[in-house]
């Protein structure tokens, strides 16, 4: 159902996108990338990737409405989400963790140690 090798990038910086993007490239992922809500969901829906990477601050749907109607979906409700965000605020994480995100990650971040956590979780899937 899902391709284990499929990334979706969900991040309105495009700085950050790139670097995210770039680092998981080179460990031969195939990666998408949206910095839109709405556009996470239907590539969500198109595409099924394994994991998707989610920043919280997104223009029009927040990435907390994306993680939330990802993992209320019967489809996609298994795919998992990492969000990354700046919003680093034990209650925010906990918000994150209430709507179904797998795992928080505050920004700043380490792109190699990302990467790293990626590999681990797409290998125990």
């Amino acid at each position: 159902m899902f391709d284990n090798n499929k990334i979706l990038v969900v991040e309105d910086e495009l700085k950050i996108r790139s670097v995210i993007t770039m680092y998981l490239k080179k460990e031969g992922f195939t990666v998408l990338e949206t910095g839109d809500g709405k556009e996470a969901l239907a590539l969500t829906e198109k595409e099924k990737p394994a994991l998707i990477i989610l920043d919280i601050m997104l223009p029009g749907l927040s990435g907390l409405d994306v993680c939330k109607q990802i993992k209320t979906n019967e489809e996609t409700k298994n795919i998992y989400v990492i969000i990354l965000s700046a919003k680093g605020q034990e209650w925010e994480k906990v918000e994150g963790y209430q709507v179904g995100a797998d795992l928080y990650e505050t920004k700043p971040f380490s792109p190699k140690q990302l990467t790293q956590k990626v590999k681990e979780i797409l290998r125990l899937l």
